[in-house]
């Protein structure tokens, strides 16, 4: 299996809409596709001030960007809800054999206004499918590293545990939104021991090297997309 990372312009999304708004922490638990073509339906967790939650709530109801949403308060200060929103990038994923490493809604904009989306794929086909799409859908995207991932079978049960909740905790995302002491209490562990328990699985996990020639020959794709998109721009002028 192999692991990309692109860099594109920040998509305008709900969840930055709401955050921008509020002083809110927001996790998409899980996404699954809707019978419009770019639909997606999120489970999500939203925490606030408790005094703030309901205005929270009733602005993710009002947002455009979300076109159904059902909503409960599991805890004081905390929602749980299912919304349909509408993603190109998501839609993009789920109509190819790609899958995401990370959520373009959780991705922290960098001061250029682009971010870093980390996809996994089996075969080489899936990611020329999915470049072919994004540019059907005139997304400017570019190729920062192309890695190879071992075999996570390799893990034993309790690196495996650390691992999913690290990543979903977002343990690896940078900034960090937890760290490893909150990681390892989180877990019942000392922070040495999370600390060792995650060199070890990454070494298991992570086999990195730079993949010039493909990375090379999927940008000279991208070049001749791009001059033909002139040639037919000309030709119906």
């Amino acid at each position: 299996m192999r692991e990309i990372v692109l860099q594109l312009k920040a998509p305008h999304t709900w969840l930055s809409e709401i955050t921008s708004k509020h002083p809110t922490t927001i996790r998409i638990l899980d996404c699954k596709p809707s019978e419009t073509r770019d639909g997606v339906r999120q489970l999500v967790e939203v925490s606030a001030d408790p005094d703030k939650l309901d205005k929270i709530v009733d602005d993710v109801k009002a947002s455009p960007l979300v076109k159904e949403a059902y909503v409960v308060q599991t805890k004081r200060g905390r929602m749980l809800g299912s919304l349909l929103t509408e993603s190109a990038f998501c839609g993009t994923i789920m109509r190819t054999e790609a899958f995401c490493r990370s959520c373009l809604f959780h991705s922290k904009a960098n001061p250029d206004g682009t971010v870093e989306w980390t996809l996994a794929f089996n075969k080489r086909e899936a990611l020329t499918e999915l470049l072919d799409r994004m540019k059907n859908e005139h997304v400017d995207v570019k190729i920062l590293r192309l890695s190879s991932v071992a075999d996570v079978e390799n893990l034993t049960a309790h690196q495996r545990s650390l691992v999913e909740i690290a990543l979903e905790e977002g343990f690896f995302d940078y900034p960090r939104r937890i760290t490893l002491r909150e990681l390892s209490k989180k877990m019942g562990i000392s922070a040495s021991t999370a600390s060792e328990v995650l060199r070890r699985a990454e070494r298991k996990i992570l086999a990195s090297y730079q993949a010039h020639d493909m990375v090379q020959e999927l940008e000279e794709k991208e070049n001749e997309l791009t001059l033909e998109d002139k040639i037919l721009k000309r030709e119906r002028a």
